[in-house]
This record gives structure tokens, sequence and C-alpha cells, in this order.
């Protein structure tokens, strides 16, 4: 598990800086740069998915990576301790990324 502190606030899943889906996959195979990566599990506040209210809180998340230049990802799962997702009031997943990106290339 990978302590993870989102700014996404346009996120459905967004309660105070955690993330209450419990479990995300960052997005972007080819990535070089940190603005090519995404938060993929993103979901647009007000859009038809349910709200977080009944969901737990939590920092500490599964975090699955497609990101496979990061020196984080080992076997398409994020190894960090700790990292952000960063976007803050995003409309779409294109608008986020993954903070803490650092390429192996």
């Amino acid at each position: 598990m990978t302590i993870l502190d989102c700014s996404v606030t346009g996120c459905v899943y967004n309660e105070d800086h955690c993330c209450c889906k419990g479990d995300i996959m960052v997005e972007g195979k080819d990535a070089k740069r940190t603005h090519e990566t995404c938060c993929g599990s993103f979901k647009e506040r007000g859009s038809s998915e349910a709200s977080n209210a009944a969901k737990r809180v939590s920092k500490m998340n599964d975090v699955s990576c497609e990101a496979c230049n990061c020196t984080f990802n080992k076997d398409k799962k994020c190894s960090a301790e700790h990292i952000g997702i960063a976007g803050g009031d995003a409309c779409r997943c294109a608008e986020t990324e993954c903070a803490s990106f650092c390429c192996c290339k």
C-alpha cells in the first residue's frame, strides 16, 4: 500500500485530500515526464458516480501503475511509499497527473 495525497478536488473520490476509492490506476504507458501520466480512476465530481460520503477515507491506497518508465513501477504496481496525484479542479482524467513520477530512462 502507498500513502497517497490527492489534490484533485474535482474528483468524486477526493475527500480532504484523501482518496476514498481505495485503489487507483496511474496511466501513461510511454510517459517520460510527469504531465504524460494521469489518474485513470478519476471521475468528475457531479458526474453520475455515487457520492464518496459512504466510502472509507484513507491515505493508504493500492496503486496500480501502467507508467512503465517510472522508477517506482514494479510489475505494474507502485512501489513508492508516498505519492501525490495533482490536478486541482480537473474535469477530465487527462488533466490529472502522478506528481511523483520519476523517469528511469
